[in-house]
């Protein structure tokens, strides 16, 4: 798993023709780093019927996007970009065997998140071993539900991360209000830490620069600064964080390099130049 590097924008939910059109827009604008999105919805209650076996939703493996040279260099594409692949679950009850029957399936995703309707849903999303969670992305949409503050506060502190789209703000003037009122919502919670910004876009008309980014970000309840990291330095943690949790660390991951004498990499030519000082030393020593 590639880490981020550049403008990151973790959400990008094309599919079908329209999906490489996204992704190639959203990197010929000034990101260097795409997720692409692949939403998935566990409408199952607990509490009205039992479960059958047709009642699971259909969990695909994660999308492969096949972009050439030539695709770059046509869309004047000079950096070499870091594509990966997300899922985004959506369910309400904490009860469902959903995730425990697919759970090889989700981690074989990038990055993971959940997007918990009910609190009793968000407790298990915060608190659950059985799937590591690197986002959790609220519904705007859901107006009549709230969360507790200390759920929130307890996501934060595992190094899980809060997700706001301005894409929705796109579409009309109803989803406009619940989203900043969402986005201002996760700021009193949370105090604006571990909040990223994305395009949830589903055609390249609904991207946005980053610059407008950061002018967008103003109206979440972020700062200029705020804003500008929460499409930048957050947004690589939650590549970093995700990343460790693959590898099996719940905070940190750290990685050692070995560079022997048959590496070419110029840049570490001191270490052999260090290695000699060191030996001449140790001889200069034994002679006195």
């Amino acid at each position: 798993m590639k880490l981020a590097r550049g403008y990151c924008d973790l959400n990008i939910c094309a599919t079908g023709s329209e999906l490489k059109k996204t992704v190639l827009k959203a990197l010929s604008i000034g990101y260097q780093t795409v997720a692409i999105n692949t939403e998935v919805k566990d409408n199952f209650s607990s509490e009205k019927k039992k479960r059958k076996k047709g009642d699971f939703p259909n969990v695909p493996s994660p999308p492969k996007l096949d972009i050439t040279k030539d695709d770059l260099q046509k869309h004047n594409i000079t950096r070499e970009p870091v594509i990966l692949t997300r899922i985004t679950v959506t369910y309400s009850d904490p009860g469902s065997a959903f995730l425990s029957k697919f759970r090889d399936i989700i981690k074989q995703y990038d990055i993971i998140a959940f997007t918990p309707t009910t609190e009793g849903a968000l407790k298990q999303t915060v608190t659950q071993t059985l799937v590591d969670v690197d986002i959790i992305s609220l519904d705007p949409e859901e107006r009549g539900t709230r969360f507790a503050r200390r759920l929130l506060r307890l996501a934060v502190e595992r190094d899980i991360y809060f997700e706001v789209s301005y894409s929705p703000c796109i579409l009309n003037s109803s989803s406009r209000k619940s989203t900043i009122t969402l986005s201002h919502m996760l700021h009193q919670a949370s105090r604006s830490a571990n909040i990223i910004i994305t395009s949830r876009a589903r055609s390249a008309d609904q991207l946005r620069h980053p610059y407008d980014i950061m002018n967008v970000g103003r109206f979440f309840g972020l700062t200029e600064a705020g804003a500008k990291e929460a499409i930048i330095s957050v947004s690589h943690n939650v590549v970093y964080c995700a990343a460790a949790r693959h590898k099996g660390a719940s905070k940190c991951l750290a990685q050692v390099t070995l560079f022997g004498q048959g590496n070419s990499e110029t840049k570490f030519e001191g270490l052999d130049n260090a290695r000699m000082y060191l030996q001449s030393n140790r001889k200069k020593a034994r002679v006195k």
